[in-house]
Protein backbone atom coordinates (compact mmCIF):
# COMPACT_ATOMS: atom_id res chain seq x y z
CA UNK A 1 0.00 0.00 0.00
CA UNK A 2 1.20 3.61 -0.20
CA UNK A 3 2.64 5.34 2.13
CA UNK A 4 0.92 9.10 2.98
CA UNK A 5 4.37 11.46 2.58
CA UNK A 6 3.88 15.27 3.35
CA UNK A 7 7.33 15.86 3.12
CA UNK A 8 7.56 15.82 -0.96
CA UNK A 9 6.18 18.49 -2.92
CA UNK A 10 2.85 19.86 -3.67
CA UNK A 11 3.02 22.57 -6.28
CA UNK A 12 1.91 21.83 -9.57
CA UNK A 13 4.77 21.43 -11.98
CA UNK A 14 4.53 23.56 -15.33
CA UNK A 15 5.56 20.14 -17.68
CA UNK A 16 2.30 17.67 -15.74
CA UNK A 17 0.32 20.24 -16.74
CA UNK A 18 1.40 20.37 -20.40
CA UNK A 19 1.33 16.63 -20.49
CA UNK A 20 -1.69 16.33 -19.14
CA UNK A 21 -3.19 18.94 -21.98
CA UNK A 22 -1.63 17.48 -24.89
CA UNK A 23 -2.78 13.52 -23.39
CA UNK A 24 -6.19 14.93 -23.79
CA UNK A 25 -5.36 16.70 -27.10
CA UNK A 26 -4.73 13.47 -28.73
CA UNK A 27 -7.84 11.40 -27.32
CA UNK A 28 -11.36 11.50 -28.95
CA UNK A 29 -12.78 14.56 -29.36
CA UNK A 30 -15.24 13.66 -26.10
CA UNK A 31 -12.32 14.61 -23.86
CA UNK A 32 -11.65 18.21 -25.10
CA UNK A 33 -14.28 19.34 -22.55
CA UNK A 34 -11.27 18.39 -19.79
CA UNK A 35 -9.00 20.67 -20.66
CA UNK A 36 -11.30 23.80 -19.94
CA UNK A 37 -11.16 22.42 -16.49
CA UNK A 38 -7.14 22.69 -16.75
CA UNK A 39 -7.57 26.26 -18.05
CA UNK A 40 -10.03 27.49 -15.49
CA UNK A 41 -7.74 26.92 -12.70
CA UNK A 42 -9.34 23.68 -11.37
CA UNK A 43 -6.11 22.55 -9.46
CA UNK A 44 -4.36 24.21 -6.84
CA UNK A 45 -1.59 22.44 -5.53
CA UNK A 46 -0.58 17.87 -5.85
CA UNK A 47 -0.91 15.46 -3.23
CA UNK A 48 1.68 12.52 -3.77
CA UNK A 49 1.50 8.96 -2.27
CA UNK A 50 -2.49 9.39 -1.90
CA UNK A 51 -2.87 6.20 -3.21
CA UNK A 52 -1.61 2.61 -3.65
CA UNK A 53 -1.91 3.03 -7.74
CA UNK A 54 2.49 3.02 -8.83
CA UNK A 55 3.45 6.96 -9.85
CA UNK A 56 -0.06 8.45 -8.64
CA UNK A 57 -0.41 12.04 -8.56
CA UNK A 58 -3.66 13.78 -6.69
CA UNK A 59 -4.67 17.19 -7.42
CA UNK A 60 -5.98 19.22 -4.91
CA UNK A 61 -9.05 21.70 -5.95
CA UNK A 62 -10.01 25.17 -6.05
CA UNK A 63 -13.35 24.63 -4.79
CA UNK A 64 -15.46 27.27 -6.69
CA UNK A 65 -14.14 25.46 -9.74
CA UNK A 66 -14.56 22.04 -8.85
CA UNK A 67 -17.77 22.92 -7.85
CA UNK A 68 -18.33 24.36 -11.59
CA UNK A 69 -17.06 21.23 -13.28
CA UNK A 70 -18.58 18.34 -10.91
CA UNK A 71 -21.72 16.12 -11.73
CA UNK A 72 -22.27 13.12 -9.10
CA UNK A 73 -24.21 11.38 -11.55
CA UNK A 74 -21.06 10.78 -13.84
CA UNK A 75 -19.58 7.58 -13.49
CA UNK A 76 -16.01 7.91 -12.36
CA UNK A 77 -13.78 6.57 -14.62
CA UNK A 78 -10.06 6.39 -16.41
CA UNK A 79 -8.46 6.80 -19.35
CA UNK A 80 -5.36 3.85 -20.01
CA UNK A 81 -3.16 2.46 -22.11
CA UNK A 82 -1.80 6.19 -22.99
CA UNK A 83 2.06 5.80 -23.19
CA UNK A 84 4.37 8.83 -22.60
CA UNK A 85 7.91 9.06 -23.87
CA UNK A 86 11.03 9.17 -21.35
CA UNK A 87 13.94 10.90 -23.19
CA UNK A 88 16.18 9.51 -20.87
CA UNK A 89 15.60 5.73 -21.04
CA UNK A 90 13.96 6.34 -24.87
CA UNK A 91 11.49 3.82 -23.58
CA UNK A 92 7.75 4.72 -23.63
CA UNK A 93 5.96 4.71 -19.97
CA UNK A 94 2.27 4.06 -19.04
CA UNK A 95 0.44 6.95 -18.10
CA UNK A 96 -3.45 7.47 -17.18
CA UNK A 97 -5.76 10.23 -16.56
CA UNK A 98 -8.03 9.38 -13.27
CA UNK A 99 -11.50 11.00 -13.83
CA UNK A 100 -14.37 10.84 -11.27
CA UNK A 101 -17.46 13.01 -10.99
CA UNK A 102 -16.42 14.26 -14.40
CA UNK A 103 -13.65 16.08 -12.79
CA UNK A 104 -9.73 15.32 -13.59
CA UNK A 105 -8.79 13.47 -10.01
CA UNK A 106 -5.25 13.08 -10.41
CA UNK A 107 -2.86 10.96 -13.02
CA UNK A 108 -0.66 7.71 -12.88
CA UNK A 109 3.01 7.50 -14.56
CA UNK A 110 5.15 5.10 -13.51
CA UNK A 111 8.49 6.92 -13.07
CA UNK A 112 11.46 7.79 -11.86
CA UNK A 113 13.10 11.04 -10.29
CA UNK A 114 15.57 10.94 -13.11
CA UNK A 115 12.76 10.51 -15.68
CA UNK A 116 12.98 13.33 -18.44
CA UNK A 117 9.36 13.10 -20.56
CA UNK A 118 8.51 14.77 -23.74
CA UNK A 119 5.70 16.13 -23.11
CA UNK A 120 4.98 16.23 -26.96
CA UNK A 121 5.98 12.52 -27.43
CA UNK A 122 2.01 10.85 -26.68
CA UNK A 123 0.84 7.26 -27.98
CA UNK A 124 -2.88 6.99 -27.35
CA UNK A 125 -3.29 4.04 -30.26
CA UNK A 126 -3.92 1.56 -27.48
CA UNK A 127 -5.86 4.09 -25.78
CA UNK A 128 -9.29 2.48 -23.43
CA UNK A 129 -11.73 3.88 -21.10
CA UNK A 130 -12.11 2.26 -17.87
CA UNK A 131 -14.91 2.66 -14.84
CA UNK A 132 -13.15 2.55 -11.79
CA UNK A 133 -14.48 -0.01 -9.29
CA UNK A 134 -15.61 0.68 -5.88
CA UNK A 135 -13.17 -1.86 -4.07
CA UNK A 136 -12.10 0.54 -0.66
CA UNK A 137 -15.37 1.51 -0.68
CA UNK A 138 -16.87 -1.81 -0.77
CA UNK A 139 -14.10 -2.75 1.88
CA UNK A 140 -16.32 -0.50 4.37
CA UNK A 141 -19.77 -0.32 3.64
CA UNK A 142 -20.76 -2.81 5.55
CA UNK A 143 -20.21 -1.02 8.67
CA UNK A 144 -22.32 2.27 7.27
CA UNK A 145 -25.90 2.32 8.40
CA UNK A 146 -28.30 3.06 5.29
CA UNK A 147 -27.89 7.30 6.16
CA UNK A 148 -24.26 7.29 6.17
CA UNK A 149 -24.31 5.09 2.75
CA UNK A 150 -26.24 8.28 1.06
CA UNK A 151 -24.05 10.73 2.53
CA UNK A 152 -20.88 9.41 1.04
CA UNK A 153 -19.72 9.37 -2.58
CA UNK A 154 -18.30 6.05 -3.75
CA UNK A 155 -15.86 7.10 -6.12
CA UNK A 156 -14.03 9.52 -2.99
CA UNK A 157 -13.95 6.25 -0.76
CA UNK A 158 -10.01 5.24 -0.84
CA UNK A 159 -7.86 3.83 1.28
CA UNK A 160 -5.04 6.03 2.84
CA UNK A 161 -1.70 4.99 5.44
CA UNK A 162 -1.16 7.91 7.91
CA UNK A 163 1.73 6.99 10.41
CA UNK A 164 0.90 2.99 9.60
CA UNK A 165 -2.46 3.30 10.54
CA UNK A 166 -5.12 3.19 7.58
CA UNK A 167 -7.84 5.24 7.56
CA UNK A 168 -10.45 6.32 4.37
CA UNK A 169 -10.84 9.46 3.07
CA UNK A 170 -14.40 10.58 3.07
CA UNK A 171 -14.39 14.19 1.97
CA UNK A 172 -11.55 16.61 0.71
CA UNK A 173 -10.81 19.58 2.75
CA UNK A 174 -8.70 22.52 1.51
CA UNK A 175 -4.79 22.39 0.59
CA UNK A 176 -5.05 18.70 0.66
CA UNK A 177 -6.06 18.38 4.19
CA UNK A 178 -9.18 15.84 4.63
CA UNK A 179 -11.52 14.06 6.93
CA UNK A 180 -11.35 10.27 7.01
CA UNK A 181 -12.76 7.47 8.97
CA UNK A 182 -11.21 4.11 10.56
CA UNK A 183 -12.65 0.73 10.46
CA UNK A 184 -14.31 1.74 13.69
CA UNK A 185 -15.91 4.87 11.92
CA UNK A 186 -14.42 6.88 14.13
CA UNK A 187 -13.86 10.01 12.42
CA UNK A 188 -10.89 12.05 12.07
CA UNK A 189 -9.51 15.18 10.66
CA UNK A 190 -6.28 14.70 8.83
CA UNK A 191 -3.57 17.62 8.31
CA UNK A 192 -0.50 18.63 5.99
CA UNK A 193 0.87 21.03 7.66
CA UNK A 194 1.67 20.44 10.48
CA UNK A 195 1.53 16.90 10.18
CA UNK A 196 -1.40 15.31 12.46
CA UNK A 197 -4.56 13.33 12.75
CA UNK A 198 -6.88 14.61 14.87
CA UNK A 199 -9.90 12.52 16.43
CA UNK A 200 -13.18 14.54 15.94
CA UNK A 201 -16.10 14.04 18.21
CA UNK A 202 -18.30 13.66 14.88
CA UNK A 203 -20.50 11.21 13.35
CA UNK A 204 -19.58 10.71 9.03
CA UNK A 205 -22.97 12.61 9.15
CA UNK A 206 -22.13 15.70 11.20
CA UNK A 207 -19.05 15.94 8.64
CA UNK A 208 -21.26 15.98 5.64
CA UNK A 209 -23.82 18.32 7.02
CA UNK A 210 -20.92 21.55 7.41
CA UNK A 211 -19.64 23.44 4.22
CA UNK A 212 -16.31 22.49 3.77
CA UNK A 213 -14.04 25.02 4.47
Amino acid sequence: MGIFNFFKRTKIEEWELLLLKNVITNLPKEYLKLINQIDDGLFRNVLLDASDIPGYVSFGFNFNVYKKYCNENEKSYKLTSIKVYDNRTSTFLNYAVYVSSGVINGYSLERDKKSKIDVSRIDVSGFRKEIIGESDYSRIVNILNEEERKVLTSSEVYSVFVKNKEYFHIKDLEDGDFIGIDKKKFVYKITHDPLEVVLLNQTIIDVFKQPSK
